[in-house]
């Protein structure tokens, strides 16, 4: 890799690119314990000129590119797939290159994160439809494109991050620099619509988890923050979980125009109780589901009438209105005003030090929730034996279950279900055996949920390899996408093994 690491570091200075085995390892592993990949060579580029010069000079030695956002997807997207390669670092490319204030659109690069994005909207009042995924404090913007996704902070209102998408600058696997959408004509001085030129295909490299090209600029919509807002929390009754989803039903055949909604269940809110995680509900005495809505409006009058509307449907089914303070239990005043969306999606992390969630991140139809929870269920206690197994290395069992269901555009939800368990390395010792339990469970898990008919968004490495491993693409489907990648990216030098892109 001598020979290559030398031209790759006249494309961008010895400063920015590195073989040590330090960085190497840094770059190793993203969120989850069990998945791991050491690159060969990490590099930060600047443009994407930079990009097509890196990617022309992998294809022409074989050597795979894996590209890297803020590296906080769970499902080991953010690193190779097997040893080697080169992990192509964006976050160095995080700058704001335009904001149109006419039309509302601004312009940045992929690297930049979706909390700095916000930071600079709000000093013209506005925001980005989604606020970014639920680590969006640090999450990029090209891997919140890349998988189409979601965690809050509007999501119910604007749906997720790719909703809002004008338009991209997209570096292709062979080197090649595309604009999309509006600035496909190349008379367009700047990016007003995505739809229009042909086919949609902005589209193409939305969701693609990193297969098709590399995400350079992005153009998206900004708007406006209304004035008002209210924001209410609610003690459910029992049966909370089927209660909560003729909530949100209702919310979206009556039309109501909420902004953010989420619904724990009664086993989050009780463990996350115990562990000092939800401080403002432990005075509760009955340690139920919990479930919020958030809604904005242009005037007083208008904002009312929401709350109205949005009350009656939780005091239709006896839920209980917790006070107005965050103290009072008022999660949802905390979640938008302090922006806590970006903390409730990640609430296991860091329950019980060493414990970590390995999860399945995806989105169902309102109606279909309830069942997939109650599945959950039974599949805990069918692998009881390798649960128990954990427990008696740790002394403590894994914890099954779901995360918050937060309601996202259309009438769908995004559902967070899955695990913790400790990661393999455990009061000073390695326990393979651990590694081992934890990825058959994982693999487990994801292959039940699988089969509820779910969609998938954030896919990485375990997820979209094993998608193809039980035939869960119809056919059609996965030879139209095989022919895509073959056709741009012939060599698959582009995050190789993905999709068993091999």
């Amino acid at each position: 890799m001598s020979t290559i690491y030398n031209e790759l570091k006249k494309v961008v200075s010895e400063k920015y690119i590195s073989n040590s085995i330090y960085i190497r390892h840094a770059y190793s592993r993203v969120v989850d314990p069990v998945l791991q990949g050491i690159p060969d060579i990490v590099i930060r580029p600047k443009d994407a000129h930079e990009i097509s010069e890196i990617l022309k000079i992998a294809n022409s030695n074989n050597v795979p590119v894996l590209p890297r956002g803020g590296g906080c997807g769970e499902f080991g997207g953010a690193k190779p797939i097997k040893d080697g390669g080169i992990v192509l670092d964006l976050k160095r490319m995080e700058n704001i290159i335009d904001f149109d204030q006419d039309n509302l659109i601004v312009t940045v690069e992929a690297g930049i994160s979706w909390g700095k994005l916000n930071e600079y909207l709000s000093d013209f009042g506005l925001y980005t439809g989604c606020l970014g995924p639920g680590s969006g404090m640090t999450a990029s913007v090209g891997g919140g494109i890349s998988h189409h996704s979601v965690g809050g902070g509007g999501c119910a209102k604007y749906g997720a991050c790719t909703n809002h998408l004008v338009g991209l600058e997209v570096v292709l696997p062979t080197g090649e620099i595309i604009e999309t959408a509006s600035k496909a004509n190349k008379f367009t001085k700047f990016p007003f619509n995505r739809f229009g030129n042909g086919p949609d295909l902005t589209g193409l490299f939305c969701g693609d988890n990193g297969i098709l090209g590399v995400k350079t600029k992005a153009s998206l919509k900004a708007y406006p923050k209304p004035q008002f807002a209210a924001y209410k929390t609610f003690l459910m009754p029992r049966k909370s979980m089927e209660l909560s989803s003729e909530i949100f039903l209702e919310m979206r055949k009556k039309g109501l125009d909420v902004y953010d909604s989420m619904y724990f269940m009664d086993l989050l809110v009780a463990v996350g109780c115990e562990h000092g995680l939800f401080p403002m509900w432990e005075d509760l005495k009955r340690k139920r589901g919990i479930m919020f809505y958030t809604v904005e409006a242009n005037s007083e009058k208008e904002l009312s009438e929401k709350v109205e509307q949005l009350d009656k449907l939780f005091i239709e089914r006896k839920a209980t209105e917790l006070g107005p303070e965050i103290a009072d239990g008022n999660i949802a005043k905390w979640d938008y005003e302090e922006q806590g969306h970006w903390l409730i999606a990640h609430n296991l992390w860091g329950l019980i030090p060493g414990f970590s969630p390995l999860d399945a991140e995806c989105h169902t139809a309102i109606n279909t929730y309830p069942s997939i929870m109650k599945d959950v269920e039974l599949w805990d206690m069918e692998h009881s034996e390798d649960m128990n197994k954990v427990l008696e290395i740790t002394g403590m069992r894994p914890i099954s279950g779901t995360g918050p269901v937060i309601l996202i555009k259309d009438n769908n939800v995004e559902l967070t279900t899955g695990f913790t368990s400790f990661e393999s390395y455990y009061e000073g010792k390695y326990h393979e055996e651990l590694r081992e339990i934890n990825l058959k469970l994982w693999k487990s898990m994801l292959k039940r949920i699988t089969k509820h008919g779910v969609s998938w968004y954030m896919m990485g490495d375990i997820l979209s390899r094993l998608l193809v491993e039980i035939g869960a693409f119809r056919t059609e489907y996965f030879n139209l996408l095989k022919l895509l990648k073959n056709t741009l990216d012939p060599r698959h030098i582009l995050s190789r093994g993905k999709f068993n892109f091999w």
